[in-house]
């Protein structure tokens, strides 16, 4: 390799500030290379046999073994007609789309053509939330090229793995699956090695294991959870408040409501509605180590109060009047919109339908307002958004349709294909549209805007908005 890398420095610099050696070079091309006298003919000459002696001048290799195959995978293919979709999926760079495809494949118990795995596998390499679907699909095949890529180690997570071996020394993705599949199947055992691993693990991998447990969350986790309020990564502090807001009678909670009530009193006033007095509270060291911590700076009070709102449970306001008269009442002290974007965090944290409902309600337009939707049951979903394309400014109502958290239900899909089928032209509707055909459940595929307008009939947006919900009704169907 160092006669090569001086032979390319030689080509590269010219022979009239470098010159050649021949005595390094392999026998046969040294042999090339001395018929020649002219020093630049000579490098060219040695470079152009070299190259072909790298090329074809090797031995070949002896004592190969072939790799071991892998397991065989006894589902059905999938059928041909989805086998073409996938094809038009991959070329057309639709990668939403790809996700639907393949978490219906994998619903259906079908798996992949081998010959379509590398193609699949580079796609979910930028884009994450491909790698679960397609780990599912590719099965034993997909965790056999897994392990020999480095790039595709995500399909390892596809292997069956409850082994102790999986969560010591696999890859970050085979712990992951690893933890998810024990937590569901071996609970006790789960949290034991999750417990002990705890304190090693880097402030990202603690993020993500905190988050799997959240959603196995049990009586016997507050300890845990409590203890992470106090972890040094502000990510982790943040999704253990999330958390620790599911145990509405924790002794973390009963602190913020001794520290609240300290915070907050009720003014009344002759003739008028009363009045909520906030005072914020002084600094202290106990709310670091419930997880509360405040960068030093002005507003430092009321980033305090912010955040003692938002973690206290909602239980406490219950003295003061219902969830829908508090959230219309005058507040003193903090700007109200800090008061009602805490109250918004923690019935979000608490998943407090009634206070999700009152809060929404108060200000249809407020920045939390998607995300609480999210909290409401299926139906009220639909009501409530149904309610607000009658009220809500288009400006508004396309911003509240782009965060509403996903997946929908099947009534509130109808509800925004009903308002995207009513309304006029216009560039932030199309904007919406675009995404609601991509999002909505496959119950409301067969809506009338399904059908594909002839040229000229409509607008271009509205012949891609039917023209999606169309590509998706066939490409559920070739998967029935």
């Amino acid at each position: 390799m160092t006669a090569w890398n001086d032979l390319v420095s030689t080509v590269l610099l010219g022979t009239r500030r470098r010159t050649l050696d021949p005595a390094g070079l392999p026998p046969g091309v040294r042999d090339v290379a001395e018929r020649r006298t002219d020093p630049a003919d000579q490098a060219l000459v040695a470079a152009a046999a070299y190259t072909g002696y790298r090329r074809a001048g090797q031995q070949p290799l002896t004592g190969i073994e072939p790799e071991p195959a892998a397991t065989e995978d006894t589902r059905p293919f999938i059928p041909a007609a989805a086998r073409a979709r996938l094809g038009h999926l991959l070329s057309a760079n639709r990668p939403e789309l790809v996700e639907e495809w393949l978490a219906t494949v994998a619903d259906k118990g079908f798996r992949v053509p081998a010959e379509r795995l590398p193609a699949l596998a580079d796609a979910a390499r930028t884009r994450v939330s491909l790698r679960a679907p397609l780990a599912a699909v590719s099965g034993p095949v997909g965790a056999w090229l897994g392990e020999r890529n480095p790039e595709w180690a995500f399909l390892v997570a596809a292997a069956d793995d409850t082994s102790d071996d999986a969560w010591q020394f696999g890859a970050a993705a085979r712990r992951q699956a690893w933890l998810e599949r024990v937590l569901a199947a071996d609970p006790a055992r789960a949290r034991e090695r999750l417990a002990a691993a705890w304190g090693n693990e880097p402030a990202d991998v603690r993020a993500t294991f905190l988050a799997l447990l959240g959603e196995h969350l049990a009586e016997q986790d507050e300890p845990f959870v409590e203890a992470a309020l106090g972890d040094r990564a502000a990510g982790v502090r943040e999704i253990a408040l999330r958390l620790i807001g599911r145990y509405p009678d924790s002794a973390f909670g009963e602190r913020m409501i001794d520290r609240l009530r300290a915070c907050v009193a009720v003014r009344s006033r002759a003739l008028r509605a009363d009045v909520l007095e906030f005072t914020p509270p002084e600094p202290d060291d106990s709310l670091i180590r419930d997880g509360i911590r405040v960068p030093a700076g002005p507003g430092q009070g009321t980033a305090r109060l912010r955040a003692i709102i938002a973690a206290a449970p909602l239980r406490f306001w219950a003295g003061y009047g219902t969830p829908g008269e508090l959230a219309g009442m005058l507040v003193e002290g903090p700007p109200l919109n800090v008061v009602r974007e805490s109250w918004a965090t923690a019935a979000l944290r608490q998943r407090d339908e009634q206070w999700a409902q009152a809060l929404v309600e108060a200000e249809p337009g407020g920045r939390s307002t998607a995300a609480l939707i999210g909290v409401l049951s299926p139906e009220q979903q639909a009501a409530t958004v149904a309610k607000l394309t009658r009220g809500l400014p288009v400006e508004a109502l396309t911003r509240l349709i782009l965060d509403l958290p996903q997946p929908w239900p099947a009534a509130l899909g109808t509800v925004l294909l009903d308002w995207v089928a009513g309304q006029r032209d216009h560039r932030l509707v199309a904007h919406a549209a675009a995404l609601i055909a991509k999002a909505v459940p496959v119950a409301c595929l067969g809506h009338p805007l399904a059908e594909v307008p002839l040229p000229g009939e409509a607008a271009p947006w509205r012949r891609a908005v039917a023209e999606t919900l169309s590509f998706r009704r066939e490409m559920h169907k070739e998967l029935a």
